[in-house]
């Protein structure tokens, strides 16, 4: 090779060098794109309401003088002819029958531990594993407020606790315990005297031991008759209460939540099913919407429901939260959203014959190394500044873990 010919041949190689740097500091002067990881998220179609609960209540009322003590707690079941109260002379009748019950329950939890079943057959290792989880229990239900089942786990963790001391040989027996119970027991019943009145239910029924005056104003057969006025001078404990009325019986589990919701896109229809969170109990309740009157942001739903928890019988009025759906799938920003028609070949079932359609999708671009990629997207759910788009396999669709570019795409897709 000459020294022209090679002199010609490092002109070119000098000028493909200047050419190919002057490309890449184009492109990331030209193409500075911004990218956010696509991840999982959830996504849920809720709104917060007033919420007002409607049942079929009948006023329970005494008109005699002395102290009640109810034998039902709110929201429990009764049979007919069962005993809603006992009315005492005095308080002090009232607390020996409450000590009675509170020894009653000590001597059952003794038995229980004591019962030779469960001490001959216990081993230390699983009732530590036992009481594990019961303390686990205890602490997720005091974090989330559930009540009514601290007491059973408490008793629960008592009952392990003790088992285990007994086979472990830290304690003997409970026989002298419980003998000293069984004696004060039978001491308080013999300074106990008979109820002055006892008050029954009349029909089956759950029971609660307080009236707000609504009772005879709200029942399931008017839902479809309230109006929005109506239903908004609702409010808490400001009906017209009598002043014999001692609690009042609801006779059936079935109940409708009543409420003012904005329908003006249709959003909510006839069979639809709704889960209700309350702001007062961590309990969450499914519901059927059975009836939707008026139009607009004026529009009632009837939200038939069949749960009846203490909780639940607490209140007239509740803040509720009405959730339509929960879902999970890849997040994506508003702000990265495109659109872009795609021709696609698409095969007939029955002829087998295939043909050219042309569609408009909505997707995003993505980094496919150093080019920009459209990927579709299947959209399940639509927030404020977001789409949550379900995981799909084909290769077309957004996936996992693709880096969304959210600026450096124009309209066009360029």
């Amino acid at each position: 090779m000459n020294s022209e010919t090679l002199s010609a041949v490092l002109v070119m190689v000098a000028v493909l060098i200047i050419l190919t740097v002057v490309n890449v500091v184009i492109k990331q002067f030209n193409q500075n794109y911004e990218t956010e990881t696509a991840l999982l998220s959830d996504g849920t179609d809720s709104e917060q309401v007033q919420g007002v609960f409607i049942r079929n209540e009948k006023v329970i009322t005494y008109n005699g003088s002395g102290v009640i003590s109810y034998e039902v707690p709110d929201g429990g079941r009764i049979g007919t002819g069962g005993v809603i109260a006992n009315v005492y002379s005095s308080e002090n009748q009232i607390e020996i029958e409450q000590k009675i019950a509170s020894l009653q329950n000590e001597l059952y939890l003794l038995e229980r531990i004591s019962n030779p079943g469960t001490t001959q057959t216990a081993q230390p290792s699983n009732i530590a594993e036992l009481f594990t989880e019961n303390y686990k229990d205890y602490l997720r239900q005091r974090e989330q407020h559930v009540l009514t089942d601290l007491q059973s786990t408490r008793e629960e963790m008592l009952i392990l606790l003790s088992t285990y001391q007994l086979i472990t040989g830290k304690d003997s027996s409970y026989a002298e315990q419980m003998q000293a119970i069984r004696a004060e027991i039978a001491s308080l019943q013999n300074s106990q005297e008979q109820p002055v009145h006892v008050i029954t239910a009349d029909s089956a029924a759950y029971f609660v031991s307080y009236a707000d005056g609504y009772e005879s104003e709200l029942t399931l057969g008017d839902v479809n008759a309230l109006t929005v006025s109506q239903l908004k001078q609702i409010q808490e404990n400001t009906g017209e209460v009598s002043s014999s009325a001692i609690g009042k019986l609801i006779d059936d589990y079935q109940w409708v939540l009543a409420a003012v919701v904005d329908n003006s896109e249709k959003k909510y229809k006839q069979g639809d099913i709704l889960t209700l969170k309350f702001a007062s109990t961590s309990e969450t309740v499914t519901g059927e919407i059975t009836s939707v009157n008026g139009e607009g942001s004026q529009t009632i739903l009837g939200i038939t429901c069949e749960a009846m928890t203490y909780d639940l019988v607490q209140h007239r009025t509740e803040n509720v939260e009405l959730v339509k759906g929960e879902y999970q799938g890849i997040r994506v920003p508003r702000s990265a959203l495109h659109f872009r028609s795609l021709t696609e070949e698409v095969k007939d079932e029955d002829s087998g014959k295939i043909t050219q359609v042309t569609t408009k999708y909505r997707g995003v671009y993505v980094l496919d190394g150093e080019q920009p990629e459209f990927r579709k997207l299947d959209v399940i759910y639509e927030g404020t500044d977001y789409v949550i788009s379900a995981q799909r396999t084909e290769k077309s669709y957004l996936a996992l873990y693709d880096s969304i570019i959210t600026k450096g795409i124009d309209a066009d897709g360029e």
